[in-house]
């Protein structure tokens, strides 16, 4: 499944201009554009990763070196197949792996983001947007059609 700009917006919770701003920046981004679908679903949880990252104070730039690898890891399968894991970021290094392999990284100062959460934030979101109409219902009144020509 494909997502749109704007359903893409509207799942992660964010403005035109920070999309616009993540596609500029994030190299696997270049070249979606338009209003077509173009999102796949790893983009999507690449990018929830890269909100929350935002949200703990982590700059675009600091993110932008391993964009490629993160967008990779978030597109190998389905999403169910990542809800065990976590990422864990350092500021120099990035590193997605299973929730309770942490323990190398145990005595160091790291951010880890369990995929598991964002997912569900995610499919929460996606499915809000499945069941509102697109465009809400315009009741008319019944007419009657005439039969033939007018004379």
């Amino acid at each position: 499944m494909r997502y749109t700009p704007a359903q893409t917006k509207e799942a992660l919770e964010i403005n035109e201009e920070t999309l616009r701003h993540w596609r500029k920046s994030f190299v696997p981004l270049k070249g979606k554009r338009g209003y077509a679908p173009c999102f796949s679903p790893g983009d999507l949880l690449a990018l929830k990763v890269v909100a929350k990252l935002h949200g703990l104070g982590v700059s675009v730039g600091q993110v932008k070196p391993f964009a490629i690898d993160l967008f990779k890891v978030c597109s190998q399968g389905v999403w169910s197949s990542l809800e065990n894991k976590v990422l864990v970021f350092d500021g120099q290094v990035m590193d997605v792996m299973t929730v309770g392999d942490e323990e190398r990284w145990a005595k160091l100062p790291r951010i880890s983001i369990p995929l598991k959460p964002l997912i569900a934030l995610l499919q929460q979101r996606l499915s809000e947007e499945e069941i509102r109409p697109a465009q809400p219902e315009i009741l008319f009144p019944p007419l009657g059609v005439a039969q033939g020509r007018a004379k």
